[in-house]
């Protein structure tokens, strides 16, 4: 297997997970709050958010370990790494800061999604039409 493609498995594997709670927690706020159409379009667009922040958070995350790469001391990392056969400590804490960058990004775009949706169904509310007939 071309050595990309293990990694692009490797970061599926590690993160399917989190897509699924995200998804979890907006059809919890979508799905009673709109008609199901609506609610897919909904939660679609607000994961694309998740995903833009996640993204946004991982090329944060590789400048900061561009930037830390080039100038730390790794010292720190030597007993993980030997004990788990990494040659490569430099590109490793690099993946490390996108890893963990990428999740806190997918958090904060999880907290926004869910801020635009309740936001979005409290417009809804306010617009759709009150009880027809006599309510005296």
């Amino acid at each position: 297997m071309p050595p990309r493609f293990f990694v692009a498995e490797i970061g599926f594997l590690a993160t399917w997970w989190v897509g699924l709670i995200a998804g979890w927690f907006l059809a919890r706020v979508a799905l009673p709050a709109f008609p199901p159409v609506q609610a897919r379009s909904h939660i679609f667009r607000r994961f694309a958010t998740i995903v833009a922040c996640a993204f946004v958070a991982s090329l944060l995350g590789y400048g900061l370990g561009l930037l830390l790469g080039t100038n730390s001391d790794f010292s720190r990392w030597q007993g993980f790494a030997s004990q788990r056969g990494i040659v490569d400590l430099r590109s490793f804490v690099r993946v490390a800061y996108i890893h963990n960058a990428s999740y806190l990004g997918g958090l904060i775009g999880l907290i926004i999604a869910l801020l635009h949706l309740r936001r979005s169904k409290g417009k809804a509310s306010a617009i759709a039409p009150g009880p027809v007939g006599n309510t005296a």
